[in-house]
């Protein structure tokens, strides 16, 4: 048998039949590629479990691994499979390890990077760190589109592919914002690194021989040995690192992880290494490997203790008017605090100012798990509103924030997804007053009057109501809330409505001597609705009292459960909270 064109049809037709978890093959450059060789790429296959080795890597892409939808968590990593910079060790230590990354809920990302041993003396050195570089950029301009969270996207690397991921790890930057093509102004920057029997160094003392000649040739100047010398390549901003060698390794000796992990430390880098007594060089998923086969439970377990494997939410934020013009300060902190739980991706949807048209105003909802609200503005087009009310009675999650049970006083849908409203000219044409008596019961009042008030702006207590709740698992009876607006006269549908917390409108304050509600559940169709009539002030939403019951509605609303630790600093019945003055 011919067995070049043996090669050539695997070649040909063996990476476009991948396994069936595979979705897409993307080259890195269709712009053209950089340091272009005309190579043929040759595939081939080894019996002894190996599975196919490519070779002369002529066109560099990504192939992208989801997994299913039901256990998908946002969180991504980019393989680089090994071989010495001479071959790739494709299934093995490529697409078996995607496949175990989508069974924990990881969007994998298979790298077919050009091989420096095959390269001209001109660009050996180049061409591996700039298809890494370019394949963190573009899952990360394209993070959207596949659903995951852009600061949460990882490389990994075996053998010479820990040499390039951990490179890669060390040598980047924050994109071009002045770059002609939208890719190149993505960061190159991985947010975490799992290093698997790397290649780390090119100093002699510990360097894998094949890898260094490979890449930087037998006689390098220092420079270049220094520069691909990732040890010495460390600085705080290197990302966080788990490394994974075993002892009796003679392919590539411990020592170079164990180098890098002394640099992480020096650096303060977070880091974990495991090296294991038994398990040689190259043993892929190691089943069968006897202790070795342990350490996909070992990464699973370190990606779940830094927030990796928590389930990625998708929020919006919309905004742009509203009557209380600290508008543009809140929104960034609204964002800051879902941001700030590892569980959220954040996307602002702002509309145009005052006075100006909202035709063109229709965020894509339906791509997002929960929308907050911080507008308080002119109506929004009717079909923006059709599609909002599709979004909600479909299961989709909204929080309303403060002044934003302002708005929309015509849109009868809005009124019964928030529950009670004010301002704007409610009055009990719009429903009842409802209010709690002392007793903690809940009052309906149908008699005339307007909707929507508050005496001075002060502290109050805030009592909670339904303790078992998942949003309020945890609270206190009764906590201070710092300086507010404390909400009164609310008046609305109230359907499907339940008093989660409340607190008590004071006559010295000029309220209305009533428990009147801050914190209300409410289903619209198959949707959760949270309002809080909480935070005016920059200061009411930096209440860590607020923080905590406004990131847990979040989740709430968006999920239906709240995962979130209940913080152990809290605010108390006689002392307030502050984010930021905690010391």
């Amino acid at each position: 048998m011919n067995h070049k064109f043996l090669i050539i049809l695997l070649a040909y037709c063996g990476l476009a039949s991948m396994s069936r978890a595979q979705e897409m093959i993307i080259p890195l450059y269709p712009e053209g590629i950089p340091c272009a060789n005309e190579l043929e790429m040759e595939i081939v296959e080894r019996y002894n479990g190996a599975g196919r080795l490519v070779r002369k890597v002529h066109q560099p892409e990504i192939q992208v691994f989801t997994p299913a939808p039901s256990i998908k968590n946002g969180s991504a990593v980019i393989i680089c499979p090994g071989g010495g910079y001479t071959i790739l060790a494709w299934d093995k230590e490529g697409v078996k390890i995607a496949e175990w990354f989508n069974s924990i809920g990881v969007t994998a990302f298979v790298l077919k990077y050009r091989l420096p041993h095959w390269e001209s003396e001109t660009c050996k050195d180049k061409v591996a760190l700039s298809d890494a570089q370019r394949a963190i950029r573009l899952v990360r301009s394209r993070a959207r589109e596949w659903n995951i969270a852009s600061d949460r996207i990882g490389i990994m690397g075996f053998s010479a592919g820990g040499h390039l991921a951990s490179t890669a790890s060390t040598h980047f930057d924050e994109g071009d914002p002045n770059a002609t093509l939208s890719v190149e102004k993505y960061s190159c920057r991985p947010d975490f690194s799992i290093l698997m029997y790397p290649v780390i160094s090119m100093d002699t003392t510990i360097y894998h021989r094949g890898s260094r000649v490979n890449l930087i040739g037998k006689n390098p100047e220092p420079e270049k040995e220094l520069y691909f010398s990732n040890e010495k390549q460390v600085t705080p901003e290197t990302p966080p690192t788990l490394l994974i060698h075993a002892n009796d390794d003679r392919g590539v000796i411990p020592e170079n992880s164990v180098q890098y992990y002394l640099a992480l430390r020096r650096n303060k880098v977070p880091a974990a290494m495991h090296i294991f007594e038994k398990g040689g060089h190259g043993f892929g998923l190691a089943a069968d490997r006897g202790a070795v086969a342990a350490w996909p439970q070992i990464c699973a377990a370190w990606m779940k203790d830094r927030g990796l494997l928590n389930q990625h939410l998708r929020a919006l934020i919309v905004d742009g008017q509203n009557n209380h013009k600290n508008w543009p300060e809140t929104t960034p902190i609204l964002k800051n605090h879902l941001e700030s739980t590892g569980l959220f991706s954040v996307d602002v949807a702002t509309t145009p100012a005052a006075g100006m048209s909202l035709e063109g105003f229709n965020p894509p909802f339906s791509e997002y798990d929960v929308v907050i609200s911080n507008y308080n503005g002119a109506s929004w087009p009717e079909t923006t509103q059709k599609s909002f009310e599709r979004y909600i009675q479909n299961g989709g999650g909204f929080v309303v924030v403060h002044a934003a049970d302002n708005a929309f006083p015509e849109w009868r849908a809005y009124n019964k997804m928030i529950g009670l409203g004010g301002w704007n000219g409610r009055t009990e044409k719009d429903g009842p007053y409802v209010y709690l008596d002392d007793e903690g019961k809940k009052v309906v009042d149908e008699s005339p009057g307007k909707g929507g008030h508050h005496g001075k702006r002060h502290q109050f207590i805030v009592e909670t109501r339904q303790p078992e709740h998942p949003i309020m698992k945890g609270f206190p009876t009764k906590w201070l809330h710092t300086n507010d607006e404390l909400y009164d006269l609310m008046r609305g549908p109230a359907e499907n409505m339940e008093i989660l917390a409340s607190a008590y409108s004071s006559p010295e304050q000029n309220g209305t001597g009533r428990h009147e509600p801050m914190v209300m559940s409410i289903h619209y169709g198959l949707g959760r609705v949270l309002h809080t009539t909480l935070g005016h002030f920059n200061e009411s939403m930096l209440c860590v009292g607020f923080a905590t019951l406004f990131k847990r509605a979040a989740e709430w609303a968006a999920t239906g459960e709240v995962t979130q630790a209940f913080p152990s600093d809290f605010p108390t019945q006689d002392e307030v909270l502050i984010i930021g003055e905690e010391e």
